[in-house]
Parts: structure tokens; sequence; C-alpha cells
């Protein structure tokens, strides 16, 4: 077989609002077309319809996976409604799977493509070969940040991919180690490829960054998460350090939580409607974020988990400095950019805090050099890495000239 690849990918993903999985397959995926042979297709699935069942399942998704505030007297009721919609999307996602692997076997068999890539973890069991991408293990490692029904769905699922895979992704050195130690995957079935900065994500300034923050209802000088509200993220922890500063501190700099409402964050929903000056401003669109970045005192990322953490990066990107968790996976792809903290040292997120608010010269040293080390994360750079694994999994020359990281 010479270095041509018929690929199909699962864009499910990449439609309605994009967390950082969506991201990746979209970017991913029109940077191996971007970078393509002659001869070689990527195609998508599912189709019309099926997108259209997506974007009609992702306005319902919100009811669907509502977790209320759950009091002794209702809890028995709130199962049981949980219950029945478990077993509903359950039911969906079998119906959606059977389709799905009869329409890969049958284009597989026709000489169509000759391998599946799943982009979020868990493949369709078809006899296509088939490439995953594992961007993190939180869902089998800490159980407890997630769902229910999600977490029994992994427990159930990740064996059998772990049995189809022939080859994975994952987005860090950290994460390649996770993969071999906890799932069992040997390393030669591994490529690392790390995760792009956007293009548009570069420093805002002037009037550009005044008009970018009137529209998000922003002065400059705030602190700054981006990513889903959800337990990994340890926003809590953040949100209390934050309130601990001096009041003229906090409002000067507020607290500014980008991102939709993930699960299990009861907890955090209630303090930030008891604390004023943190704003939470949901899912922020593509078009504001550089300016979202570039109007940050400091991104404050303190993650307990991460896989990569893409916000780090774009944060690096536009210029901005980082206050991150001393997690592996930080630590691997920031390199001396960032200042970094024990995720559960809530003093010390405080003291840096105020140290950034009373100095703003503090984070220079990280930020120096930067830009040029965000710029060394390439959409392309991770195609190429794509590719080469692609060849792994099929035994041929990638025909780029790339090398596996």
């Amino acid at each position: 077989m010479n270095g041509v690849m018929k690929t199909l990918w699962n864009i499910l993903s990449t439609l309605g609002p994009r967390t950082g999985v969506g991201w990746y397959a979209r970017e991913t995926l029109a940077a191996l077309r971007e970078s393509s042979q002659p001869g070689d297709e990527f195609l998508e699935t599912p189709g019309v319809f099926g997108r259209s069942v997506r974007l009609a399942w992702l306005r319902v998704r919100p009811w669907m996976q509502r977790e209320g505030k759950e009091s002794s007297v209702s809890q028995a009721m709130i199962g049981a409604r949980r219950s029945w919609k478990a077993w509903t999307l359950e039911q969906a996602r079998s119906v959606q799977e059977s389709i799905q692997v009869r329409t890969l076997d049958r284009l597989h068999r026709h000489g169509k493509i000759d391998l599946y890539h799943e982009p979020n973890f868990l493949p369709w069991a078809s006899s296509v070969p088939t490439a995953s991408t594992f961007h993190d293990l939180s869902g089998i490692l800490y159980p407890q940040w997630h769902p229910e029904d999600r977490v029994r769905r992994f427990e159930t699922q990740v064996r059998k991919a772990i049995d189809v895979c022939g080859h994975f992704f994952t987005m860090s050195d950290a994460m390649c180690v996770e993969l071999t130690r906890h799932l069992g995957v040997p390393p030669d079935r591994i490529t690392r490829t790390y995760n792009g900065v956007r293009q548009g994500l570069k420093p805002v300034q002037g009037q550009d960054l005044a008009l970018g923050l009137s529209t998000l209802g922003l002065k400059p000088g705030y602190f700054l998460h981006v990513g889903t509200l959800e337990p990994r993220k340890n926003l809590l922890m953040l949100a209390r350090a934050w309130a601990d500063l001096p009041p003229a501190i906090k409002q000067r700099h507020p607290l500014v939580l980008a991102g939709g409402w993930g699960w299990r964050c009861d907890e955090l929903r209630q303090f930030i409607e008891d604390t004023p000056g943190i704003i939470r401003l949901g899912y922020v669109p593509e078009s504001e974020l550089a300016a979202l970045y570039s109007g940050a005192l400091a991104l404050v990322f303190p993650s307990l988990y991460e896989g990569f953490g893409m916000p780090v990066i774009e944060m690096l990107a536009c210029g901005g400095g980082v206050i991150a968790s001393s997690i592996p996976a930080l630590t691997e792809v920031l390199g001396p950019h960032a200042h970094f903290l024990s995720p559960h040292d809530a003093a010390g997120w405080r003291d840096a805090m105020q140290t950034a608010a009373d100095n703003p010269e503090w984070l220079d040293l990280v930020r120096s050099g930067a830009q040029l080390h965000a710029a060394q994360f390439t959409w392309k750079a991770t195609a190429q890495a794509t590719r080469t694994g692609y060849a792994r999994l099929l035994g041929i020359n990638p025909g780029l000239g790339s090398q596996a990281a």
C-alpha cells in the first residue's frame, strides 16, 4: 500500500458550541486536508440527517443532563427522573452506534475508507482499522468528578475501545504515560499530538481591545479562567482564594469565568451567586477570545488534572501571563512560561493573585518568550504527527517526512 489514505472522521464533537475536543477535531481535520497528498480523502460522519439530529440533541441536552440541587426529600424522585433520562440516552447511543457501524463496515468493504478516526475517546466497534484520541483519563481515574451515567459508560466501554483501536493519539507525554500505566496500551501504539493555537489568537491592543471588551461588558485587568465549569477545574478553590483578597483588589480585578456550566458544580454555583465580583460569562464565541485573553491581568488555571490545557497556550499566544497548577501536563506544555502552584494551595493562589495585582510586572519573567513558545504549537504539526500515527496503524509510509512525537 502507498502513502495515500482514505480516512473517516466522526465530527459530532465539532457541532454546536465547541469545547477542547471539538476544536481539536475541527482544526486537526482541517490541517490534514491542507497538507494532504494527491489521492488522500478525509470523509466525515454523520451526514446531513445525523448532524440535524445532533443539533436538535444539543438543544435538549441541558434539560436531559441537568443535575439540580438535591434535598434529602427529593433524592429518590430525582434519581428516578435521572434513571429514565439515562436509559433514553443509552438507547439513543445504541441506535446511533448500530447505524454508524453498518455505515463504516460498508464503506470499508467497498474500498471507500482505509481507517476510522474517533477524536472523542470511545470509538464505534466496527471492523475498520481504528484510531482514537484519548484527551485525558479523568472519567476513569476520578469518577467522582463526572456524572454517573458518563462514568458507567466509560467503565463499560473503555476496554472495548482498547481492543478495537489499533492506534491511539493523546495530547501530551504525560498522557502517553497514563495510557500505558492505567490502560496497558503499548507505547508503540500511541502517538503524542500536541494541540495547536487557532488563527486569530494573538495580542489585541488599543481601540480593538476596548471594543472587544465592551462587547463582553468588561474592563482590562481581571483574573481570567477559560473552560467548562466542572470539578476537575478546581474553580471553587480558586473562587474562595480570590474572595480572600483585599476588597480594593477585588474591586479592581474581578474574577471572570468564561465557559458553560458542566456538572457537579452546585456548590460553585451557590458561591458565585453569593459572592459579588465574580463574573460568569458563559460560552464565549471564538471571535471574542483574543480580546478576552488580552484584557486579563493573568490567566488563572488551577486544574487538578489536565491532558493538555488548551487555554494556557492560547493565553501565551495572546501575550498574557499564566498562573497554573503544577500538574504534569501543564508543566510539560508551558515549560518556564508560567508561575506554578500546587492546586491544593489555596493560600498560595490568593498570594499569587495579590502579587500580580500589586506588581503587574511580576509576571514579565514568565511572559518573556511566551509568544515564541506558543508559536511552536501548530495544527500543521498536529496533522503531521497524526498522519504518522495513521501510517503506523496501516503499515505504510506517511509520505510527509514527519516523525512521531
